[in-house]
């Protein structure tokens, strides 16, 4: 086990020390706060509030691109290693199931932080020039509307942020063990998108509950009764359920195209 969290460790530092982690960061920020550009043209910093600007990004279509940046860094792990053969010297370091778990473990932390981060530097950008809200009226919070006070609404960025960066973590893993079937650094790169627009197409082509699909839980919408804090287990629950059935298909999946070459 110690040889695990070593391996685990050292991965996740490879990752969130390399350019490319520096560069997804920075990179969603910058086309966030882009996209936005010209909507920010028409707002008075004293009438418009970060809770308002966040709910333009949350509806707008160029959402998704989160997916895209927080795979740049991990996703492609497997994929690298193989085309360079470092994975041979991995494996010779600790097995063949230490090397696989750590990576899916590493993958997952590292596409999460790519999201929080970035969201949180967002809000403290826009912070200097916008208030936190304008009011506990000034939008529906659901389920958590009792973080709608002033000083507590940062709470509820963080809670909203949470679920946003679960999502990007499962569907990286996901990412990686597509890149076992296809060692191909654009599909790998493409499948977190493919995959949410496939689940939320058929989600909602099958009629699903609001609780099963992924468009509401990645955006906090998903309410268990009227306790915000069951919200939050169940759905961080969900996407760490999923996560971990990726992971699992991943390093039987690595393990195999290991032993066949």
């Amino acid at each position: 086990m110690s040889l695990f969290f070593y391996t685990a460790g050292g991965d996740l530092r490879r990752l969130i020390g390399s350019f490319r982690f520096a560069i997804a960061v920075i990179g969603l920020s910058g086309v966030t706060l882009l996209t936005l550009w010209d909507e920010l043209q028409y707002t008075v910093p004293g009438e418009t509030s970060i809770t308002y600007i966040r709910l333009l990004i949350d509806y707008w279509n160029f959402n998704m691109v989160y997916l895209l940046f927080a795979a740049i860094p991990s996703a492609t792990v497997f994929c690298t290693d193989w085309e360079n053969r470092y994975i041979r010297f991995s494996v010779l370091r600790s097995s063949k199931r230490i090397y696989a778990a750590s990576k899916a473990m590493a993958c997952f932390f590292s596409a999460f932080l790519v999201v929080a981060l970035s969201e949180w530097l967002n809000i403290f950008l826009l912070s200097f020039w916008y208030p936190v809200t304008n009011g506990p009226s000034e939008m529906d919070f659901g389920v958590y509307q009792v973080l709608a006070d002033q000083n507590l609404v940062p709470l509820y960025f963080g809670i909203e942020i949470l679920f946003k960066s679960l999502c990007a973590g499962f569907l990286c893993v996901f990412a990686l063990w597509v890149s076992t079937k296809v060692t191909n650094v654009f599909i790998t790169l493409a499948a977190p998108l493919l995959l949410f627009y496939v689940v939320n197409t058929v989600s909602a082509a099958l009629r699903l509950p609001g609780i099963l699909s992924i468009a509401k839980l990645s955006r906090g919408f998903v309410a268990i009764g009227y306790d915000p804090a069951l919200s939050v287990i169940y759905t961080a629950g969900v996407f760490l359920a999923a996560s971990l059935l990726c992971s699992l298909a991943f390093v039987r999946s690595c393990r195999r195209r290991i032993i066949n070459g």
